[in-house]
């Protein structure tokens, strides 16, 4: 074969990939993080008093027991994190998100959402980086889901109220952290 056939073939892939990964997501485009998008996912019943109130989700937590969003609502802001061990940038941003959570714990509450990966591997990742915050179990996609979420290291930024002020898709800053404090 000639290079310029591998090179036809290379762009009609890559085409064929764009166009099928656009057709399976929907048609939502790479933005589709917004707050608008969440509440449109969100399988929420009954009427709701707040547009801006975040989906809850009620998880198994590594290690054993559940975590859900509506521990924290009154008490303080919580930062989910969408996050897999096999993810480079989750792999990057999860020492960094530690290190906030350490200095701001008693401020900012922070549940790492694993998207599903056996516990064993997710357990063998947590005990390596030294992740100290809790980390919850999603195998079925439901917060997942309730969230939009269409890839990893992916922030959702909640209020004390449970109310999403932002949401990161990539790298949190501590000033990230701060801003909900002081939201």
């Amino acid at each position: 074969m000639s290079n310029k056939t591998l090179g036809i073939g290379a762009v009609v892939l890559v085409v064929g990939l764009l166009t099928f990964g656009r057709w399976y997501s929907g048609g939502s485009s790479a933005t589709s993080g917004s707050l608008q998008n969440i509440h449109q996912q969100a399988n929420v019943s009954g009427t709701a008093q707040n547009q801006n109130q975040a989906p809850d989700f009620s998880l198994s937590k590594l290690g054993g027991g559940s975590i859900s969003l509506a521990e924290y609502k009154g008490k303080k802001p919580v930062i989910v994190d969408f996050w897999a061990s096999w993810c480079p940038n989750c792999r990057r941003d999860i020492p960094h998100l530690n290190s906030f959570y350490q200095k701001y714990k008693d401020q900012v509450e922070v549940i790492g959402i694993n998207l599903q990966e056996d516990p064993s591997a997710v357990q063998n990742f947590v005990s390596s980086q030294g992740v100290s915050y809790p980390i919850a179990l999603d195998p079925n996609w439901q917060a997942s889901r309730a969230y939009g979420v269409q890839y990893t290291n992916y922030h959702v930024l909640i209020d004390k109220n449970g109310d999403i002020v932002r949401v990161i898709p990539g790298d949190i800053k501590e000033s990230d952290f701060q801003s909900l404090i002081s939201s």
